[in-house]
């Protein structure tokens, strides 16, 4: 099978590079796939769609409901409606991964939206790494199709680390840092509530607002530490060396799906997260722990912060079903498919 892969993006561009699409590509390779527009950076955005209309059976699209946010973004959109048509006029299949709900940001809503639409009724697959990802886009469905769920592939073993025996972190929060995610107003109703000074908070990850910077510098202090970095590897495994739990305050109505939850279920960590999308689904498996909003958070919270290393029985299992191997022999099987 011939795929074209949306987005590829510059490697050089950031040093925060989700590594989603890499990992993708290497698993589909791996089952006799072919990427057609590997290693080709999308130079003349969704135009490069066409580019190889000749040579790809299947347009495997990530994040295009994005498409505004870029340049000439409502141009793009718009060019893409058109584009679809055309695909789908030469019997191209169309495979969507729906891993927000609606892009975070709000600009060009109202294409996003129509994007939506469109790539939820006329793509031949539909999947998602939330269950309430199929949720909402049955509200979209004109048709009867079927939108797939399956979990996010996380990495195929638990990564070991040293921990140690003092940690220096009650909550850690890690990755990067945008408005949606909900970190200043974390911070924001700690400090109302009185009990900003109960833990110590490492918050570590380039922020990606100039205003949201403002924002959460006003907390910071002996007990709020804030790392505005691009975090390796080895510094993330040292903070999660140091912290009794790593949480993730997600606000946006959009998220479904996180990576850097996936990365962090990969070590093991003690994990809290907000009670939708993902973080749901992993509650349901007993995996993580989930809060309704702050007020349950800072009760959670206030019941003890533990630090002792979890049983991962379950978590191996929970890998064996669920890693990039059985992610690529999953959309190998649908690609596939004579139905498709």
């Amino acid at each position: 099978m011939n795929i074209y892969m949306f987005p590829i993006s510059n490697p050089n561009k950031s040093a925060s590079k989700n590594p989603y699409i890499d990992n993708l590509i290497f698993t589909l390779e791996n089952n006799d796939c072919c990427i057609v527009n590997k290693e080709k950076i999308n130079r003349f955005g969704v135009f490069d769609l066409l580019l190889y209309i000749h040579k790809s059976d299947i347009y495997y699209l990530n994040w295009i409901e994005n498409l505004p946010d870029r340049r000439f973004g409502w141009v793009q959109a718009i060019l893409f409606y058109f584009i679809l048509f055309i695909l789908k006029l030469f019997r191209k299949k169309i495979v969507w991964m729906m891993h927000n709900k609606v892009s975070h940001l709000k600009k060009g809503l109202f294409f996003k939206i129509i994007t939506n639409y469109l790539l939820i009724n006329y793509s031949d697959i539909v999947l998602t790494h939330s269950k309430d990802g199929v949720r909402f886009g049955n509200i979209f469905l004109n048709n009867d199709k079927k939108i797939e769920f399956i979990h996010h592939p996380i990495e195929k073993k638990i990564k070991k680390i040293f921990f140690n025996e003092e940690k220096t972190i009650d909550i850690l929060i890690w990755g990067s840092i945008s408005p949606y995610k909900g970190i200043g107003i974390f911070l924001e109703y700690l400090n109302d509530s009185n009990v900003s000074s109960t833990y110590n908070i490492h918050i570590a990850g380039k922020i990606t607002d100039n205003n949201l910077a403002e924002k959460l510098n006003q907390y910071k202090n002996d007990k709020t530490i804030i790392e505005n970095d691009f975090i390796s590897i080895e510094r993330l495994e040292e903070l999660f060396s140091k912290s009794k739990v790593v949480l993730f305050t997600y606000a946006g109505y959009s998220t479904l799906s996180s990576g850097a939850l996936m990365d962090t279920l990969s070590y093991n960590k003690k994990v809290i997260g907000p009670h939708v999308g993902a973080f749901r689904d992993l509650n349901e498996e007993g995996l993580i722990d989930t809060f309704i909003d702050l007020n349950d958070l800072v009760k959670q919270l206030e019941d003890g912060l533990c630090d002792d290393e979890k049983d991962d029985k379950n978590l191996t299992t929970f890998i064996e079903l669920n890693s990039w191997n059985k992610f690529g022999d999953f959309l190998c099987k649908k690609l596939g498919s004579s139905k498709l």
